[in-house]
Formats: C-alpha cells, sequence, structure tokens
C-alpha cells in the first residue's frame, strides 16, 4: 500500500535503506552496500546486486507483466524519471528468513542539475506496519484506486443490475469517457449499443455465476486505430450469490498483429505448426494446418484420425517414422501422402517435428510443422520429365547428325568418287597420247568436262539440300512454294494447296531459314506419319503494337495425334525452340482421327 507522507531525501547514505541511483533512462549508476545486502537477502542474481548498468526501468517493467504491486511501481517509477510526479512511496511484501516481511520503496528525482532518479528500499518495522494497517483500515479505496489506476489495462465492476460500481482511468483512454461520470451508468452507456449486443451471452454467463473470457476489437476514441483486447469477466460471489462481476480487459494488439503475421507467413508458405501430446494421442494445429488437411473443428484431432488421412501406401512408413523418432529421441522428418477428408485430394506434405522430454526423459509431445510440397512435388517430377526428355531428345540428336554425316559420305562417295576417278583415268589417257591423236584428245576432254558437271550437279544438290539459295533473299514465298511443289512431285497422292503472298518480304535471315525448316519438318511428318489426303500451308501478316508478324499455318487432314503422348522424334521440339528464340509462339492443335494444325507467329525483323 502506498503511503502519502512526504519521504525524507533519498540521498542521504544510511545504514537500514538501500540506494541506487538512476539516470534519466533508468539504468543503475550506482548502489550503497545496503542495496547489495538487501539484494543478496531478497535472493537476486549478482549482476542486480552490483547494481552498476543494469537496466532497474527495464526489470520493473518485466516483472509488471504479471504483478500488480510492480505494475503500480512501474507507473510511479516512469511518472518521477518523467518529471510529471515529484515523488512516489509504495509499500509491499517480500520474503524473508523469519518469514513475510513488509518493505517500502521510494523514489525521487535528484537534485538539479542532474537528471534521473534515486530508489529507495526500506524494511517497515512493527510500528511502521501498524501505522500503515490503521490508516489503510481507514482510508482503504484510495490506495486501492491509485494502484488500478496505475494499470494500462481496463478495471472495472458491474452489479446485477449492470450499473457500474467502479472504473479505473484506463477507461478514458479506451473510450474516451471520463472514469469520474462512469459510476452508476449502464454498461450499454459507456460501451455502445453494438458491443453491448455482441458482450451479452457473455455477461448472461458470468451473472449465472460462469467465469468469460474471450476477444474483441475496440476502436479507439478518435476512430483511427483498432485496439485487439482480451476480456475476462469474474463472478463476484458472496454466500453463493452473485452480487456482480469485475471485468479486466487487457490490450493484446502486439500480440494479435503477431499471431496475424505469423498466420499470414504460414499461408504464404503453406506451412502449419502442430503440437501433439503423445500419452493422449490428441493434437492441436495452426488454422493453416487444418486447411492443409482439409480438416474443422468437426473432424477428430488425434494422431489415429491424422494416420486414416494418410495415403495407404505411404501409412506404414510414417508409422516407421514416428516410432524411430521416439525410440532414438530424434527428429521427425518425413515426406507422405494424405487423402483429405473435405474433398478427396491427395496433397504431398513434408512433416517437422521434434520432442520435448520430461525431466525423467520420457518424450511428452512433439512439436513441429508440416509444409503441403504438393506443386513443388509435381514441379520436380515435371522437370525431372523433362531432363528425360532432353536426355533423350540430345541423344536422337546426335544419331541423326551421325546419319546424316554417313548420308553425305555415301552420296560423296557414291557420286563424286566415280567421276574423280574417271578424270584421272581420262587425264591418264590424255598423257599415254604419244602419237597426240585429235580425235583421242577430244574425247577425253568431252569425257573429262562430262564429269566435272556432274560433279557440278551433285555439289549443288547437296548444298541446297543444306542451304537453299532461295533462302538468301528476301522473298519467303518463292523458296516455301519451290520447296512444296517438290514435295508435291514426290507424293502426287497427296493433293496440297498454298496462299503465299508473292510480294511479302521478310529481311531476316534467320526468320526465313526458321519458316521453311518448319514448313520442311511439317511435310516431312505428313508424309511418314499423317496418312492425309489433302495439305494447306498459308503465310501472311499482320500489323501489331509490337511491329509487323509474321503467321503461317501447316493444315492436314490424316490421322492426328495425341498431344498428351510422348512423340518418339524431336521435330516439334525444335520447331518450338526455333520460334520461341525468335520470340514467336508455336500452337498445335490436333486430335486422334481429325488431322493436325500448326500455327506459327513470329515478328518480321
Amino acid at each position: 500500500m502506498m503511503r502519502t507522507t512526504k519521504p525524507a531525501s533519498p540521498l542521504a547514505d544510511g545504514h537500514a535503506d538501500s540506494i541506487a541511483v538512476l539516470d534519466e533512462r533508468g539504468v543503475i549508476l550506482s548502489v550503497n552496500q545496503a542495496w547489495r545486502d538487501f539484494a543478496h537477502g531478497s535472493g537476486a542474481s549478482a549482476e542486480l546486486a552490483d547494481g552498476r548498468g543494469i537496466d532497474y526501468l527495464a526489470a520493473v517493467r518485466r516483472a509488471a507483466v504479471d504483478d500488480v504491486l510492480a505494475a503500480a511501481a512501474l507507473r510511479g517509477l516512469e511518472e518521477v524519471l518523467a518529471g510529471r510526479q515529484t515523488w512516489f512511496a509504495l509499500q509491499y511484501p517480500c520474503d524473508a528468513p523469519g518469514g513475510e516481511r513488509w518493505c517500502e520503496c521510494r523514489v525521487e528525482p535528484l537534485p538539479a542539475p542532474r537528471r534521473g532518479a534515486a530508489v529507495r528500499h526500506r524494511a517497515l518495522d512493527r510500528r511502521e506496519r501498524t501505522e500503515t494497517a490503521v490508516d489503510n483500515h481507514q482510508r482503504p479505496q484510495p490506495d486501492l484506486a491509485t494502484v488500478l489506476n496505475s494499470l494500462p489495462s481496463m478495471i472495472g465492476y458491474w452489479d446485477c443490475g449492470l450499473r457500474n460500481r467502479f472504473a479505473n482511468h484506463a477507461y478514458r483512454d479506451w473510450f474516451g469517457i471520463d472514469p469520474a461520470t462512469i459510476p452508476g451508468k449502464h454498461i450499454r452507456e459507456v460501451i455502445g449499443d453494438e458491443r453491448y449486443r455482441l458482450n451479452a451471452p457473455y455477461i448472461e454467463a458470468v451473472l449465472c455465476g460462469s467465469a468469460q473470457q474471450f476477444e474483441r476489437a475496440i476502436p479507439s476514441p478518435d476512430g483511427r486505430a483498432l485496439r485487439h483486447s482480451l476480456a475476462r469477466y469474474i463472478p463476484d460471489v458472496v454466500d453463493g450469490q452473485v452480487q456482480g462481476f469485475f471485468v479486466e480487459v487487457t490490450d493484446v494488439t502486439p500480440i494479435k498483429a503477431g499471431e496475424q503475421a505469423l498466420q499470414r507467413a504460414q499461408e504464404v508458405g503453406r506451412l502449419g505448426s502442430y503440437t501433439a501430446d503423445l500419452a493422449s494421442g490428441q493434437w492441436l494445429g495452426s488454422p493453416m494446418l487444418e486447411r492443409i488437411l482439409g480438416v474443422g473443428p468437426e473432424h477428430e484431432h488425434t494422431t489415429d484420425a491424422w494416420l486414416q488421412m494418410v495415403h495407404a501406401d505411404d501409412r506404414q512408413k510414417v508409422v516407421d517414422h514416428v516410432r524411430r523418432t521416439v525410440r532414438d529421441r530424434g527428429v521427425f522428418d518425413c515426406e507422405y501422402r494424405i487423402i483429405r477428408p473435405r474433398d478427396g485430394a491427395i496433397r504431398w506434405l513434408h512433416g517437422l517435428g521434434e520432442l520435448e522430454c520430461a525431466a525423467d526423459g520420457q518424450p511428452r509431445r512433439m512439436i513441429g510443422t508440416v509444409q503441403d510440397i504438393t506443386e513443388r512435388n509435381h514441379s520436380e517430377k515435371a522437370t525431372q520429365a523433362l531432363l528425360d526428355e532432353n536426355t533423350r531428345l540430345v541423344r536422337r540428336l546426335i544419331a541423326l547428325q551421325e546419319r546424316e554425316r554417313a548420308d553425305l559420305a555415301r552420296e560423296l562417295h557414291d557420286e563424286l568418287s566415280q567421276h574423280l576417278t574417271a578424270i584421272r583415268a581420262f587425264a591418264g589417257a590424255l598423257r599415254r597420247n604419244e602419237r597426240c591423236d585429235p580425235e583421242a584428245i577430244r574425247r577425253s576432254a568431252v569425257a573429262i568436262d562430262g564429269s566435272a558437271h556432274a560433279i557440278y550437279e551433285v555439289s549443288h544438290r547437296l548444298m541446297e539440300g543444306l542451304h537453299p539459295s532461295l533462302l538468301d533473299s528476301p522473298g519467303i514465298a518463292e523458296a516455301l512454294g519451290t520447296l512444296i511443289d517438290n514435295w508435291g512431285q514426290q507424293h502426287p497422292e497427296i493433293e496440297w494447296q498454298a496462299s503465299l503472298p508473292p510480294n511479302l518480304v521478310c529481311e531476316g535471315k534467320q526468320v526465313r531459314v526458321t519458316l521453311y525448316r518448319i514448313v520442311q519438318e511439317c511435310l516431312s511428318n505428313i508424309a511418314r506419319h499423317a496418312a492425309a489426303h489433302r495439305v494447306r500451308l498459308i503465310l501472311g501478316n499482320r500489323w501489331s503494337a509490337e511491329g509487323e508478324l509474321l503467321r503461317l499455318v501447316v493444315r492436314d487432314d490424316g490421322t492426328g495425334m495425341e498431344m498428351d503422348a510422348a512423340h518418339a522424334g524431336f521435330g516439334l521440339l525444335g520447331m518450338r525452340e526455333r520460334v520461341l528464340s525468335l520470340g514467336g509462339t508455336l500452337q498445335v492443335s490436333s486430335r486422334k482421327g481429325c488431322g493436325t494444325r500448326i500455327r506459327v507467329i513470329v515478328p518480321n525483323v
């Protein structure tokens, strides 16, 4: 209890009083020997006994979290350090070897020009305590009100008629109402109609003798902020009858903000947390975990029910992991599938957990997280499938390159070698013509000329196959027209039609080569696989915000193909890679038995 008498100067060093000098921040600058003795006798730490450099204000603030008297001391100390109060005193009980004893704490500002305060603790003798008790008996309300008014939480008392009998100063901060005007008012007048309607079920319950606890959002008096509060209603029961109820409303906004930030982080990472009691088999999970598992409050939150959600093919693996974790006091780390009760979806989860053990070393519970890794798992499998496909296509490409080289070597050998051999034979005949027979010379010359011409034709044909000379000119239509015309002569059973604007100019050589190779690949695939009767080739241009675009369409009425099936060749992938390298798009539309349509759009650059 606080005394209202003016204390003596706390700066005088005495044998009975323990004194600490604080700076303006509440950090201890120095202490006397009595302070050290008092701290040791009270079981304080060696650091606090030495005092210097200790943040005394922070220590009191930590104690004020769950101690009403410490909260009152904190308020008084802050007021003196801020210069809003000239002194402060508080009496409190403390432990002693002979039993409980009472002490007094007094705080005074340091003499000018120094800034800070002096804190004095001293034990009260029986006479002082008796005088205090008499004084308190005569005036109980002011001392209690001072303590309650120092608290940041709203403290109030309401009778059975819901009329206020006491309201501390915090009501001014929360509702903007002068606490002196609240006694006698109905609770509806203080908290408002809407909040009264929301709180009515809790009010009815506490008047029936049942303590209540709930959360509520309360706007600030100016409406600019929103406080999250934890409210407690405690019934006042006398001789079995409820006389009214006490109200305590605590600001939990920082805690709520931390919870919301944690919940948002869990949503972003698709991560839930849990605590599982090993003895009862019950578990508690975060809202995100319940969303991941697809369960609600109506579902049984037990490890057995959880195991029933685990995919049958993974269940034994999970059970073995849990048993090994408990046996070895290790970490649970396992990926497994579940079948969600809510929608029957199969989801991949990654579970992590650590054990908490009792003093005897026996595991009591497991605390951990569960992350939904379904999308990641699918991405990893898709990536692996692409890597496997790329490996297969690379091998296929190498094989094709080797085949093309073999074909080229064979043609060089079959076509060029015989002509070169003939040239050498005729040249040898010329050397052996000692009589210089004109007719023999003429025949040899004609034969050499014929072989040279044949070599030229073979070389030209090979070079046209490797790189058509028509692609060196901007007119892409002529190159494509020649290509499909030659193809049509080789496949007279297939009817073809081409729409190729003769005045269409394609300045980019890489674009011309890409379109030519795509048409070449399409025609090759149609001849080998499609069993088509008709082919349509369309080339045109159009304008967009990005500039001129070229549009190529190749369509056939053949057997089509399954788009989801793996293709043996690398033709489609090669075409797509060519188009993407130019910043274009390629679309393939096909169904089994309904033909195929390939559409390419590339910038005309």
